[in-house]
């Protein structure tokens, strides 16, 4: 590939003349000279260092997307559907917007720190912190900053796209309430819940006390975030299929896909055995069979006022930070059944 020197010296021009006229600073020579570097270029068919225009350029056509969301096991973070989704999405509208993404999978907080310290970008959109991240990361970048799902204390101001999770929660636990179910199980993978998860249990637990159903801690199911052990914790989990339990929440499609799969290969059925429902309606919510009950978020959406918020603050500079909070829907598929459809199979099978 020839390089910006040789056309340089192929013109008789210094190096910095090729380069002003690729970058576009054309004010400083005549329209001959630039003309014919143009001429030069297309005859090479020059294509010039991206990386190297950015950094021109201050890297101001350059968004940073950065993911924390923890790898499951041998799965790596962006091949979970709800994670590629949403990059892809933030993708499509930064290119819309005609910007590039910088795209980081970050592992901890302490990395994310280092890279708000030393990207030189429009902004950053990080997914996945928890509140307390958050916090650490506001204090230490100058830069713009949206966040995507994080949940700070009442009366904290910051920027955030998030989903109403506490009526999505309250939205599928009403809807097996009503479908007769009263022994219900909540499966999460946090010793103790954060950020979107709680805010699903508290809606779960806010439509059990409506209907007058008590809760206790065993209500809830660990399971490991290592595909591996979460095996070992559904096998464990099969003992509560009908005895326990009438139905499974999960806090997210994959776990729930992964669990109908599970219990099928163990001689179970969904829902004659027991229901299961996720959250987020992914691409695994309509792969699985049956059609996983789930609660749908438009990720696109998400995205769109991502970027919006990153890029007004950008150019209207500082203001009183946002918070928008979208709504979401209950999508009633195939995996919720009523207990007593349970007990007519259970006759039915002695």
């Amino acid at each position: 590939m020839i390089t910006i020197k040789e056309i340089a010296e192929d013109l008789n021009v210094s190096t910095a003349t090729v380069s002003n006229v690729i970058h576009g600073h054309l004010h400083k020579m005549s329209p001959a000279i630039a003309q014919r570097v143009r001429e030069k270029l297309d005859e090479y068919q020059y294509i010039p260092n991206m990386g190297a225009r950015m950094l021109a350029k201050g890297g101001s056509e350059i968004i940073g997307v950065i993911t924390n969301y923890p790898n499951r096991g041998e799965k790596l973070a962006l091949q979970d559907p709800f994670v590629s989704e949403l990059v892809g999405a933030l993708e499509n509208e930064i290119r819309t917007r005609h910007y590039f993404t910088i795209l980081y999978a970050a592992q901890n907080a302490q990395e994310i720190n280092h890279i708000a310290k030393t990207w030189n970008v429009v902004g950053l959109i990080i997914m996945g912190l928890q509140a307390n991240q958050c916090r650490e990361l506001m204090k230490i970048t100058q830069q713009p900053v949206v966040f995507i799902d994080c949940y700070f204390d009442e009366g904290e101001q910051y920027n955030n796209v998030g989903l109403d999770d506490t009526a999505g929660g309250f939205m599928v636990a009403e809807y097996l309430i009503r479908s007769g179910h009263r022994k219900i199980a909540y499966v999460g993978d946090q010793p103790v819940l954060e950020g979107v998860d709680a805010y699903r249990l508290m809606g779960h637990r806010q439509a059990l006390a409506r209907y007058g159903i008590p809760w206790n801690d065993s209500s809830y199911i660990l399971i490991s975030k290592d595909r591996k052990a979460r095996m070992n914790d559904l096998q464990n989990m099969l003992s509560r299929v009908r005895n326990v339990d009438t139905a499974w929440v999960f806090t997210s499609d994959y776990y729930a896909a992964e669990a109908i799969n599970f219990l099928h290969d163990h001689g179970f059925h969904v829902p004659e055995d027991i229901s299961v429902s996720g959250f987020d309606d992914n691409m695994l919510a309509s792969l699985v069979r049956p059609r996983l009950t789930t609660v749908h978020q438009n990720v696109a959406r998400k995205a769109e006022n991502a970027v919006k918020m990153l890029l007004d603050i950008q150019q209207n500079g500082s203001r009183t930070p946002l918070s928008v909070t979208l709504p979401v829907r209950l999508i009633k598929g195939e995996t919720v059944s009523s207990p007593a459809d349970l007990l007519v199979q259970s006759t039915q099978n002695s």
